[in-house]
């Protein structure tokens, strides 16, 4: 088959609508070869576990560009995917489970659509990488992928332990049922109709539960002691996650800064996890310490500077420290870590305010090779993106495929086309290398390093975590628009 040059009239991200009938994926192939099965690169949508569609994600650049096979996952969401009860049966896991149902779909069928199931590597962003991850510690994911890729997001944050309610008691008083007997409550609940708790709930993060099968500890724990999956993993953030669209509403991040005050004010709602994740400790005992990381003391009080701060001190220890972590406690096992950063604000982001730098979410257009979509009269390109821009997008692409067809980002083995691409060193914990995503990429040593280590080591220990040093030993711790690509995109729906 041929088709005309990509395009696609892109769905808006800000989806109104959103159904329970939602157990369907997406699968974008070639002309299907079968003496040749491809890479299978599954995509994990994020949007905090509450909103999101594999419908915002197009990919047919993606494909296009690369001999993969894409298949995009749509899961439960909300409080019909990640509501917690005490019922057995019904943990809050639901989500994750349908992400486990959609692989093992992939596993049986995958053939059928030229892809290779013994080559699948999973992929996501923010919540999608935090399922990644978790992925990457369920043991009923073993075996159902072989390599995974976390962008700003990994799981190492709050669970709920089985029998935590607090969440369902809430979306209760909001659509009007009593809470005072667990039964009445949950009968009363089961009453009410999807629309009636998709409005009730609203957008918010969901965490997942411990509910000793889909995940059997707590991140951390598991992290601790090496219980994850040996799988290469590919894993990173940008460099300024909190800049704008994760602070949109913040009454702390506006042009005009904030003060000191302002500063320690907003930082005593940014502890909770650390109380939650290590219950026996006093959070009040890490405000100090932690104001001090981020503020000289002695040092001017310029509202720019200390908004500048905040913000940096949200990425640390929201992605960048998290990443670490999990790369770290990966790189313990028999698998290969590869680690980055993306450094380069875009072009057609003009939008946003100038202290901005590499926002939450930036790196999904180069990934997904949106800078090569046109509009739908194929007459201009959809994103104002410049053509160096589109040659770092031909290079990010190419690192994320050949990583997953070989577990390697610089092994261009069965690529359509090679690319002079900047070595990416292995990460290990004794080097901490990563790669430096720009315009002029470049190798780096210990992303972050102090403030890192200061989120990864001196707070869970100031929190009474007994914490592995990270400097122990390893076991310790273009131009180019494709006019003949012949691409097909199936929609299936998976039984559950």
């Amino acid at each position: 088959m041929s088709y005309p040059p990509v395009y696609t009239d892109f769905v808006d991200p800000l989806m109104t609508y959103q159904s329970e009938d939602c157990l369907s994926l997406n699968v974008f192939t070639h002309e299907i070869n079968s003496s040749a099965a491809l890479p299978v690169m599954v995509w994990l949508h994020g949007g905090g576990l509450s909103t999101g569609s594999s419908l915002i994600y197009p990919g047919e650049a993606l494909v296009a560009h690369n001999n993969v096979v894409l298949v995009t996952v749509n899961y439960r969401l909300g409080a019909l995917g990640f509501l917690p009860t005490r019922d057995v049966d019904a943990s809050g896991n639901f989500g994750f489970l349908d992400q486990v149902k959609a692989l093992e779909w992939i596993q049986a069928n995958i053939r059928n659509f030229g892809g290779d199931p013994a080559r699948v590597t999973i992929f996501g962003q923010s919540a999608g990488g935090w399922s990644v991850s978790l992925l990457v510690m369920s043991p009923m994911a073993t075996g159902l992928f072989h390599r995974a890729i976390s962008e700003s997001g990994v799981a190492v944050v709050p669970t709920l332990r089985r029998g935590d309610i607090a969440a369902t008691e809430a979306l209760a008083r909001a659509v009007g049922c009593g809470t005072d007997g667990y039964d009445a409550m949950m009968a009363c609940l089961r009453g009410k109709s999807v629309d009636e708790l998709q409005r009730a709930e609203g957008v918010g993060m969901r965490t997942p539960v411990i509910d000793g099968h889909f995940l059997t500890d707590t991140p951390w724990n598991i992290l601790q002691q090496h219980q994850q999956n040996s799988v290469d993993y590919l894993l990173g953030t940008n460099n300024d996650e909190y800049g704008w669209i994760l602070s949109l509403g913040s009454p702390y991040v506006t042009e005009n800064g904030l003060n000191r005050t302002e500063f320690r004010h907003a930082l005593s709602g940014e502890l909770d996890w650390a109380q939650q994740t290590f219950p026996t400790g006093d959070v009040s005992t890490i405000v100090q310490p932690v104001t001090d990381q981020y503020l000289d003391p002695a040092g001017p009080d310029d509202p720019i500077v200390i908004r500048d701060q905040y913000l940096q001190l949200r990425t640390d220890m929201w992605f960048a420290a998290p990443t670490v972590l999990m790369a770290q406690s990966q790189s313990a096992k028999p698998a290969r870590v590869f680690h980055y950063e993306f450094q380069h604000r875009s072009s057609a982001f003009s939008f946003k305010p100038p202290y901005v730098g590499v926002d939450h979410s930036d790196e999904v257009f180069y990934v997904f090779g949106l800078l090569f979509l046109r509009d739908s009269t194929n007459t201009s390109w959809r994103y104002p993106f410049s053509d160096r821009e589109r040659q770092l997008c031909l290079d990010i692409m190419a690192y994320w495929t050949n990583f997953a067809a070989n577990g390697d980002p610089n092994d261009s083995t069965g690529s359509p086309r090679m690319r002079s691409l900047v070595p990416w060193p292995r990460y290990m914990t004794s080097t901490k290398d990563y790669l430096k995503l720009d315009m002029t990429s470049s190798a780096g040593v210990a992303l972050r390093g102090t403030r890192v280590k200061f989120w990864n080591e001196a707070v869970p220990r100031m929190m009474g975590a007994d914490v592995a040093s990270s400097g122990a030993t390893e076991s310790a711790n273009l131009m180019m628009f494709i006019t003949l690509c012949a691409v097909v995109v199936i929609n299936v729906t998976f039984c559950i």
